[in-house]
């Protein structure tokens, strides 16, 4: 397997511009419901659904949620657990979210990347990686009934363990080379959006 970061921003950018363009045809900002449950989509930078995956998420109360999903990732598969407390009702405007991720790993993964005898094809296991993360987010009113939601995330991903690959060929990475594969692996900052509908309400 070949990771094309390009071909991977291109994608994540596409998904992006397609979110915003829906949001900015059908969001309405009025009164809303408060739904029994969300489903929706998410993508972003250490996205908890990885580059782009399905969430669900159930109100608790009326200023609390407990949510999971999964999807593909630069590192596996990828799930997530967490809860969001609101400062909105009906589970809107801004929150704060924490929670666990998990990422499967990789067996074999092949990628160019700067070697002590320069730029080689080597050849990686990606192992599993548990992640705890903290996330602020603002929800948004979407659609003309007002019971979907649009949102913005900012957050930061911690992992349990730094060392989550190895090298399976005869190389050597240079120092950019593992700082390039620290950035690659799960953790770091997270730059998020996404939507999700709302099931269940009643005004």
């Amino acid at each position: 397997m070949r990771y094309k970061p390009a071909n991977m921003l291109k994608n994540i950018l596409f998904t992006l511009t397609c979110i915003i363009t829906f949001v900015s045809a059908s969001a309405q900002y009025g009164d809303y419901t408060c739904p029994k449950f969300y489903v929706g989509l998410s993508t972003g930078i250490n996205n908890q659904s990885g580059l782009i995956g399905p969430n669900f998420d159930i109100p608790i109360t009326r200023w609390f949620s407990f949510g999971v999903g999964a999807g593909r990732s630069s590192w596996g598969f990828k799930g997530y657990s967490e809860g969001r407390f609101y400062l909105g009702e009906c589970n809107r405007k801004f929150a704060i979210g924490a929670g666990a991720s998990y990422n499967t790993g990789i067996k074999k993964f092949t990628t160019p990347m700067p070697t002590t005898v320069g730029t080689e094809d080597v050849k990686f296991e990606f192992e599993p990686s548990l992640n705890a993360f903290v996330s602020a987010y603002y929800f948004f009113n979407l659609g003309r009934e007002g019971s979907h939601r649009f949102y913005l995330q900012l957050g930061y991903s911690h992992p349990f363990d730094n060392m989550v690959y190895k090298v399976e060929s005869n190389h050597t990475l240079t120092e950019d080379g593992e700082a390039a594969m620290q950035i690659l692996a799960p953790g770091g900052v997270i730059f998020a959006l996404g939507f999700s509908f709302g099931f269940g309400g009643n005004r």
